[in-house]
């Protein structure tokens, strides 16, 4: 992985890490991460589907993945 240093609210930190149960701070944050991925995905398929796609959400978390 990458090493970085990061600024990070304790408070923030340590309820994050309650309430999704990670064992490190570490973990905590890819989880948060990838949380905020998966979010951002979910709202350009919505975005698409106003548009008319039509697309539905496991077919493109699956063809994301394939990229």
């Amino acid at each position: 992985g990458m090493r970085t240093t990061l600024d990070i609210d304790g408070r923030l930190l340590r309820e994050a890490m309650a309430r999704s149960r990670a064992r490190t701070k570490t973990e905590t944050v890819e989880r948060g991460l990838q949380a905020l991925i998966r979010l951002a995905q979910r709202e350009r398929l919505l975005t698409l589907q106003g548009q008319g796609y039509g697309m539905r959400l496991s077919t493109f978390l699956r063809d994301r993945a394939d990229e």
